[in-house]
């Protein structure tokens, strides 16, 4: 093959050699290799479009050129037997090389029909890499990329996965299947050899989810190591008293995105943040905000709308527990008066003719909640008023709220809280986020959290069951979680006065 002159601009990235040999690789084609550089070449029998050559650049080692013709890759690897010593750098060292670079490419193109990957990363490059991309994800601009301390707290869980490696320089396609799978009792032995606290459930489950994007998003997205020979991600397993739990809000994850979607994001507002993903206040000790809807244009007033609307819907959520289904297709006309209660307590509480979620009972069912003044306030938004209008609908066509408003919403609404991040892979038409609790946050929790916390109220069982229209053996399997240090007022109830020991009880524990 006869080599055309390059422009003296011509570059060529090769890698290190690494300590076992792995594969290089460079984006550059044959044609234009340098003839300065790329001397006494040698081709490989049966495909020109592999061959033997000498890198004049490059002290005159030998290196085999390899173009996958499938996926289009072009690969360089330094020739040196198995004791790591290279042919001679001359043309007296073009026997040997030739001899190695046939045996090199025979088990090049034997991975590559198999459908292996051949190029080759170590894991802490792995990791590296992964990082360099998360950290330019920074940013202070609310609602965009990461926060300063996401991308800390990612660092910090590659330096756990990296501690249990032990081997920064083993190639990511050499891993075992199984190789991780006794993280999880790693984790917490290591943690108590260093005087760590030792790790809960969710901390690990979050570290094996970067783990696993560390190997999609470089390993496999650049083609050092495919799909399917990727080591087994092990499923951490939860407590015994969450093993059934249903992702719900803590007090005070409810609180923050109660308070931020009704101060901030409901009027179109961001929290601005400094460099250490740290909120800003001014010097009265209020937060600095921007604006992200200003309401000036018809399209970013029903926005507008649409957020406040949004909120209530959380709202109603939280104090009723009605699935996220049925309350889409609430209409006006399904509200009415509770009549059975004194009147001063009709305006606090209100009879709601639940319709049916496709997929649940298909029957209408009755409750009664808290939900008045929210429906009130909803009454003083909304456009449409009439029986048969919905209760959220989109200002501007009067139809349903797509599913795409409530899920952008409810992201949108999560970040700005703070209890969540935009995710790496995130596009304005995906709007996906990295909650920071690992939890499994969506509309479903609400109910989920309305359940929970009524039972910590002492609700009876069979009351919330009938309620939000399940079972009562459900609502135990799932939601109640027996605390005794909880129930002592429950456990009291009916009893006549206990008499209390006469001495303090320093014997205990």
């Amino acid at each position: 093959m006869v080599l055309t002159k390059a422009k003296s601009s011509l570059q060529l990235s090769l890698c290190h050699d690494t300590a076992d040999n792995a594969l290089t690789s460079a984006s550059f084609h044959p044609q234009t290799m340098a003839e300065s550089w790329a001397l006494d070449k040698k081709a490989i029998p049966s495909d020109p479009n592999a061959f033997v050559f000498r890198n004049g650049s490059r002290d005159g080692r030998w290196y085999l050129y390899f173009y996958e013709r499938e996926s289009g890759g072009r690969h360089l690897r330094v020739l040196k037997d198995g004791n790591g010593t290279y042919p001679k750098p001359d043309i007296s060292g073009q026997d040997d090389a030739w001899m190695l670079g046939v045996a090199t490419f025979i088990d090049l193109k034997a991975k590559a029909d198999r459908g292996e990957a051949i190029r080759s990363i170590s894991f802490a490059e792995m990791a590296q890499q992964f990082l360099a991309k998360e950290q330019k994800k920074i940013s202070s601009v609310p609602l965009q990329g990461i926060t300063a301390a996401r991308y800390r707290l990612l660092a910090n869980q590659m330096r756990w996965l990296r501690d249990y490696v032990g081997d920064d320089k083993k190639p990511i396609h050499k891993f075992r299947r199984s190789a991780f799978l006794n993280y999880e009792t790693w984790r917490k032995e290591r943690a108590i050899q260093i005087g760590k606290k030792i790790p809960v459930q969710t901390t690990i489950l979050q570290e094996m989810s970067t783990l696993k994007r560390a190997f999609e998003e470089v390993g496999v997205a650049h083609g050092f190591v495919t799909r399917e020979s990727l080591p087994e991600i092990p499923r951490i397993k939860l407590p015994k008293d969450q093993k059934h739990r249903r992702d719900d809000f803590s007090d005070k994850e409810w609180l923050e995105l109660e308070k931020s979607s009704r101060l901030w994001w409901s009027k179109g507002l961001q929290r601005t943040f400094d460099e250490q993903g740290q909120l800003l206040k001014d010097s009265s000790g209020k937060y600095i905000t921007t604006v992200s809807v200003d309401g000036l244009s018809p399209r970013s007033a029903a926005q507008l709308i649409h957020r406040q609307l949004i909120y209530f819907a959380m709202r109603i959520s939280m104090d009723s527990g009605i699935r996220p289904g049925s309350l889409r297709k609430i209409k006006w006309k399904h509200i009415s008066e509770n009549t059975a209660i004194p009147k001063a307590e009709r305006k606090t509480w209100i009879i709601v003719e639940v319709p049916p979620e496709n997929t649940k009972t298909a029957r209408y069912y009755r409750i009664s909640a808290p939900i008045a003044r929210h429906l009130e306030a909803l009454r003083d938004i909304t456009r449409f008023k009439k029986p048969d209008d919905l209760l959220f609908v989109n200002q501007r066509t009067g139809q349903a709220f797509s599913e795409r408003i409530w899920k952008d919403a409810f992201a949108e609404a999560l970040v700005e809280a703070r209890l969540a991040d935009w995710a790496d892979d995130d596009s304005n038409n995906q709007r996906r986020i990295n909650i920071h609790s690992g939890k499994n946050l969506t509309w479903y929790s609400f109910r989920h959290t309305h359940i929970s916390m009524r039972l910590k109220a002492g609700v009876p069982v069979p009351v919330i069951a009938a309620n939000t229209d399940t079972s009562m053996k459900y609502i135990e399997d799932h939601y109640f979680h027996y605390r005794a240090d909880e129930a002592t007022d429950l456990l009291s109830k009916g009893r006549k006065t206990i008499k209390a020991a006469e001495n303090h009880l320093h014997w205990i524990g």
